[in-house]
């Protein structure tokens, strides 16, 4: 069985406004923090149990929402930023952090 890519290293770029990811199998996921915030997985951005979250009625972004100030580990599998508005509930599993990543060209 073929394992998942995992990150190797993590780092991020506040000039540029980047999460930047090494994975394992070579390949590097540049991602910025607007992108980052726009895929937000939590339930209030995203919805749940068949209700829209916040973000399918947002046109636009404030910079308060958009710039990371803290990131953290969850366990062995998944990063949470913390954002300037004080946001903090998006848990971004590696999968869907790949993902995010390969769409936009890596």
């Amino acid at each position: 069985m073929e394992e998942r890519p995992r990150p190797t290293d993590v780092s991020v770029f506040t000039k540029r406004r980047q999460l930047v990811i090494a994975w394992s199998d070579g390949r590097e996921s540049a991602l910025d923090w607007e992108l980052l915030r726009w895929s937000c997985p939590c339930a209030t951005c995203s919805g749940e149990l068949g209700q829209p979250g916040v973000l399918q009625f947002t046109r636009s972004l404030s910079p308060e929402q958009t710039t990371m100030v803290d990131l953290r580990e969850v366990g062995r599998y998944a990063l949470q930023p913390i954002w300037q508005d004080g946001h903090d509930t998006g848990i971004y599993s590696f999968d869907l952090l790949r993902r995010l990543g390969e769409r936009e060209g890596d």
